[in-house]
C-alpha cells in the first residue's frame, strides 16, 4: 500500500512516499504502529493526522491495499 508523507513529516523522513507490505483489512491505528516501529514514534505522535482516500481518518479505519493514504503533521495559523 502507498504511504503519502506531507510537511514536515516528509522532511524528517527524507521521502514523500512509500510503500508498505499490510494486510487488506487493518486499521489506521495497525498501520501507524507499523510505521512507528520503522520510522521511530518521534515521527508519528498522536497527533499525525491521517487521510485516507483524502477524508480525514481516525484511528479505527478500516483500510485496503487500493487505498491512498496520506499522513501530516496538524496544521497551524497564525
Amino acid at each position: 500500500m502507498k504511504i503519502i508523507y506531507f510537511a514536515s513529516l516528509k522532511e524528517n523522513l527524507k521521502t514523500s512516499s512509500e510503500d508498505i507490505e499490510l494486510t487488506d483489512g487493518s486499521t489506521v491505528k495497525q498501520l501507524r504502529e507499523a510505521l512507528s516501529n520503522k520510522h521511530g514514534s518521534k515521527n508519528f505522535p498522536d497527533n499525525i493526522l491521517c487521510a485516507v482516500n483524502q477524508e480525514i481518518a481516525n484511528d479505527s479505519i478500516i483500510i485496503f491495499k487500493s487505498d491512498e493514504i496520506a499522513f501530516y503533521p496538524p496544521v497551524t495559523g497564525g
